[in-house]
């Protein structure tokens, strides 16, 4: 998939409504890609919508985890994120959040995820 693409696919997600706690996720990318052909087209991807947003915040996601081993609720989508990729990218945008992350499911099997929520990250 193109970073045109991928940019379409996004604008797809932040044109359905969102209501209070909903989310909408999505796989912009599945490929036999290496860990490090997946970060370049997320970090070209981030570049694209910095150019639209300004500069992401990098948010890691393992202190949620941390968190929710001892017992504290993590809202959605922040909950399903901190358990499939260790970090994203993360805009506010129009009201929303916009969450770039990239998922490490098997050694050769890295995909491109997002997220795009109205609920604040924890």
């Amino acid at each position: 998939m193109t970073l045109a693409r991928h940019v379409a696919a996004l604008d797809l997600l932040r044109g359905r409504p969102v209501r209070d706690g909903g989310h909408h996720l999505a796989e912009l990318a599945a490929a036999d890609a290496s860990e490090e052909q997946t970060e370049a087209e997320r970090t070209a991807l981030a570049e694209l919508l910095a150019a639209r947003w300004g500069p992401p915040d990098r948010l890691g996601l393992g202190t949620l985890l941390l968190r929710a081993e001892r017992g504290e609720r993590i809202p959605a989508p922040w909950d399903l994120l901190s358990e499939t990729v260790p970090d994203v990218e993360l805009w506010r945008a129009d009201g929303r959040w916009i969450a770039l992350g990239v998922v490490r499911a098997a050694e050769d099997t890295h995909r491109i995820l997002v997220c795009v929520t109205a609920v604040d990250p924890p």
